[in-house]
């Protein structure tokens, strides 16, 4: 008889980045996360600014609940098995660079519309909904909720 398969949740993960000036922060740095074990896993981000983005796949490393940690949300999962798959569906998202309103946040929303094709991510959840459910996290962060 077969194994059964075996999943991982595909996580959105969002950074505090500090801000310029008193109280205009820096949009927060989004990453998707992957666990892969007790306490580790894969992340992917992108790393660099408007004029160097390039992305940044981490694998096996421990969950980041850092200082900068401002909560995270799953969206998804993932077969174990097709981890790999679903890195090389990642590396084809394109990066735009020299476009001030296109960041970190942008690139996991299109990575987001594209895995869904693929695997199991809800055709239900909208940008906005990501959005809405980010920010709520924030605020959950802030309160001592979470």
């Amino acid at each position: 008889m077969p194994a059964p398969t075996t999943y991982c949740n595909i996580e959105v993960v969002q950074f505090w980045q500090g801000q310029q000036e008193y109280l205009q922060p820096h949009p927060l740095h989004w990453a998707i996360f992957i666990p892969t074990g007790p306490g580790i896993g894969n992340m992917y981000h992108i790393l660099g600014n408007t004029d160097t983005y390039t992305m940044d796949f981490r694998r096996n490393q421990p969950h980041a609940k850092s200082d900068g940690w401002r909560g995270s949300f799953t969206i998804g999962r993932v077969a174990a098995h097709q981890l790999a798959l679903f890195e090389r569906h990642l590396a084809s998202v394109p990066i735009i660079r020299h476009d001030p309103a296109w960041n970190s946040q942008t690139w996991v929303w299109d990575c987001l519309r594209h895995l869904r094709h693929h695997f199991e991510i809800s055709w239900e959840f909208r940008q906005s909904d990501l959005q809405t459910k980010m920010c709520c996290l924030l605020e959950d962060w802030e309160f001592g909720r979470i």
